[in-house]
């Protein structure tokens, strides 16, 4: 007893002469008291010398916090499935319900890395006795768990990849069909994601149930994985009212979808191969439903402006001359800079917005006349009414040459690569006041650029114009320097001009661009061509 620095170096119970039995490789807390010992009853109301200590009260248990986040971290940095079993099922009185779902996440985890990305499911896991018995706790204890226990312990077995009819499954959608008046918004979405993916083929009744309550609050929902899977369901719904006759359950679903779609081109940054396909498909099913204000929506994404949805669009040219009237400029002028940009070349899409430049040309501003010719000069397409089109274009610039010399120049430009040469309005842009008019603006050297461009395409194609020319004061090399290969397709994308001439001549199916060969040749193009000269199909091609 005298000697009280020896004994105050071991820990109680090996002063006491007693060695206690140790969990698996559990640490000693910094509060003296270790997660391998049971804590006393008052052990949260008087601790010696530190007050009343922190609890939480989403834990049922009122587990301290130090506890709590201990075994939060022991799971979380665990290395192998069995090591993340022994610490749940190993230790019971200091796992919480909040801890369920991050095992359950981390199982999932580490088998992703084990079968490095194969999707072959839990496999031997399932069998493993110590999974079983986290199985059953989290059924037992499966009614006194929070609502964030329950939602996530579920989403956690969805990913994870249990069967659907799997016992712990089918408790937690149970429980959280009782409880889904009392969810947020968030829970909801989980549940609803947890249940598609765990019943992909076959319809639940969970579903149904959230869909209601997801489809009232539309507006709020952020999380991409429940919108895309929204798009999904939408998608099983449309198949199986495709082969009845026309109905207002058809167009309800077609409303529903135009919702959808809008709101995820809003919320979402990026997208995957599998949901930009998804995508196309339920907008080439439901955008005949869509009013000015809905294409507008839609054209204005940066998402979809960035990606080439072919199934819309093919889809589009079908119904848009039909709507083309009740569509403003600015809508019109959306969708022709989309199909330039991905040199979609629907000639039903290009003739609508052809004759929808012929008949409000009038009313229309030059720089919205430009955006509205130019798809037909980057794919080289002479619209059915070119020969009423061109004149009234040449007499529209006639009057507004002045009001914006860049447009006018790019107008004319777009008309020359289509064999029509404006000989009056070529007098007036070449003319002194013309060109005084350009000096003094701000982007005088681009607009000098190009009228040198279009002189020197004047004296190309155009032999028999005797008016005036750009005075060679004003002429400037289009290209400062001879451009390297690499520079001219960063510029210039003449990868692109080559491509489409290639696409019109051959056909999409004919050629592919920037396919590497072994062992490793970068092509721009590749072309398959037997003895006799013939471009062949490369699906043909033997492996």
């Amino acid at each position: 007893a005298g000697d009280r620095s020896g004994a105050g170096m071991y820990p109680a119970c090996y002063c006491a002469g007693k060695a206690k039995p140790r969990a698996v490789l559990l640490p000693l807390d910094p509060y003296g008291h270790g997660l391998l010992h049971p804590f006393p009853p008052d052990a949260y109301r008087a601790p010696r010398g530190h007050g009343k200590r922190k609890s939480w009260n989403f834990i049922h248990e009122k587990m301290s916090y130090d506890t709590f986040f201990t075994m939060k971290r022991l799971i979380e940095r665990s290395r192998s499935v069995g090591e993340v079993l022994r610490w749940v099922t190993q230790n019971p009185s200091k796992v919480s319900a909040s801890h369920y779902p991050i095992a359950l996440h981390k199982l999932g985890q580490l088998l992703q890395q084990q079968l490095n990305g194969e999707s072959r499911g839990p496999g031997p896991v399932l069998e493993q006795p110590e999974f079983q018995t986290l199985c059953q706790a989290i059924i037992s204890g499966c009614s006194k768990f929070d609502n964030f226990s329950i939602v996530n312990c579920l989403y956690a077995a969805a990913a994870l990849g249990l069967p659907g009819e799997s016992p712990l499954v089918r408790v937690l959608e149970e429980e959280s069909r009782s409880r889904l008046g009392r969810f947020n918004q968030k829970d909801v979405s989980m549940v609803f994601s947890s249940v598609m993916r765990l019943h992909p083929s076959s319809p639940h009744p969970l579903v149904e149930s959230c869909l209601s309550s997801l489809e009232r609050h539309l507006e709020k929902e952020r999380h991409p994985q429940t919108l895309f899977l929204l798009l999904s369901y939408y998608r099983l719904r449309a198949q199986a009212l495709q082969g009845l006759p026309a109905s207002d359950q058809q167009l309800i679903n077609n409303r529903k979808i135009l919702r959808l779609v809008r709101h995820t081109l809003g919320q979402v940054s990026a997208m995957r191969e599998h949901e930009l396909a998804l995508l196309d498909e339920m907008l080439a099913l439901c955008a005949q439903e869509a009013n000015n204000k809905a294409l507008e929506a839609i054209f204005s994404s940066q998402l979809f402006y960035e990606n080439r949805q072919e199934r819309f669009i093919r889809s589009m040219a079908e119904w848009l001359p039909r709507k083309a009237e009740n569509l403003t400029p600015y809508t019109m002028a959306l969708i022709a800079k989309y199909v330039a940009r991905h040199r979609l070349r629907e000639p039903r899409l290009l003739d609508t917005i052809a004759n929808f430049l012929l008949k409000r040309g009038e009313q229309l501003d030059s720089k919205v006349i430009q955006k509205l010719v130019f798809p037909f000069s980057r794919m080289n397409y002479r619209p059915s009414n070119h020969s009423e089109l061109f004149p009234k274009l040449e007499a529209i610039l006639e009057q507004k040459a002045g009001s914006s010399p860049l447009a006018t120049v790019n107008i004319l430009m777009s008309m020359f690569q289509l064999s029509h040469f404006p000989q009056s309005v070529l007098h007036q842009v070449f003319s002194p006041a013309f060109i005084t008019n350009v000096m003094s603006s701000p982007y005088a050297l681009i607009v000098r650029r190009y009228l040198s461009l279009l002189d020197a395409a004047v004296e190309l194609e155009f032999r028999e114009y005797s008016g005036p020319r750009l005075d060679p004061r004003y002429r400037v090399l289009m290209f400062e320097h001879a451009l390297t290969a690499d520079e001219a397709n960063r510029k210039y994308s003449y990868k692109g001009l080559v491509a489409e001439a290639l696409r019109q001549l051959v056909g999409g199916e004919c050629y592919r661009q920037d396919e590497v060969l072994p062992p490793g040749y970068c092509t721009d193009f590749l072309l398959w061509i037997n003895r006799a000269g013939t471009v062949l199909p490369l699906s043909r091609v033997p492996a």
